[in-house]
């Protein structure tokens, strides 16, 4: 196995690579989209499924959106194997286990996200948007025996989550990880966004198990309307934080350092 990937590696890197500015795409668009609505330029307060759309309505929309979800599932398989092989040195210890179980739940969900766009780019629904997907797993849940308390922990965990972006934005050596402190400043501030975002989805699905109604549950669509709902200037600042972290993709594209060996 260990001689497989060694020999792989190169490819790995370039698959990884084009995964993140894949990634970096989506969420500038998402982004883009989010303040476009807040300056009054139409737009929407979406997630991932609305950055597929609008990629599927531009010109060769359909291949464009065939090749973005390639990329993701190039991003998705450097995390599943970054987990298992322990490519970035997090250890065997508790923190390091969590966070190698953390990347290799974000490498399936972002299969998932991957054929979600292909069927949209085939002409299919592609899934539901990002709060169906948070309502249907949360009421799933909620049927498993003591779904109510697990469906908590998991709102807790998002949540828990979203802290422990919010102290990597600030704390993390990204100079380090990226080999260059280009950018530097306004990567730290998409993670922070981002981890905004994340903690209000981790809140919404532990108030929905709670409250014992699944619809209260809420994906990034969700969570945007509810920070904007908030205050707008909160909204505003996350919008423009999720394209700071899409440029923070498009910047591990080019100068993450990544040891596929």
């Amino acid at each position: 196995m260990t001689d497989a990937v060694t020999s792989a590696a190169p490819w790995i890197e370039r698959f990884a690579r084009f995964g993140y500015a894949s990634k970096g795409m989506v969420y500038t668009i998402v982004g883009s989209l989010a303040a476009a609505t807040a300056f009054g330029l139409g737009g929407t307060r979406g997630d991932s499924a609305a950055a597929f759309r609008f990629i599927r309505e531009q010109p060769f929309g359909r291949s464009l959106l065939i090749i973005v979800a390639v990329g993701l599932l190039g991003y998705a398989a450097w995390r599943i194997i970054s987990a298992i092989s322990d490519a970035e040195d997090h250890g065997a210890d508790a923190k390091g286990s969590a966070i190698r179980a953390g990347s290799f739940f974000r490498g399936v969900v972002y299969v998932f996200l991957a054929f979600g766009a292909i069927q949209l780019a085939r002409g299919q629904s592609g899934g539901g948007g990002s709060d169906q997907n948070a309502q249907n797993w949360t009421a799933r849940l909620m049927d498993a025996p003591f779904g109510r308390w697990l469906a908590i922990l998991v709102g807790a965990g998002i949540a828990g989550y979203g802290i422990y972006q919010l102290t990597r934005a600030w704390k993390s050596k990204l100079g380090k990880q990226l080999r260059t402190r280009k950018l530097v400043g306004v990567c730290r501030f998409g993670i922070a966004a981002r981890a905004v975002v994340f903690l209000f989805i981790g809140f919404s699905i532990a108030r929905a198990a709670w409250q014992l109604d699944p619809s209260e549950a809420r994906g990034t669509s969700g969570a945007l309307k509810e920070i904007a709902s908030y205050s707008e200037w909160l909204f505003v600042l996350i919008a423009v934080g999720l394209i700071a972290y899409g440029v923070y993709q498009f910047v591990n594209a080019r100068y993450r350092v990544i040891d596929a060996t």
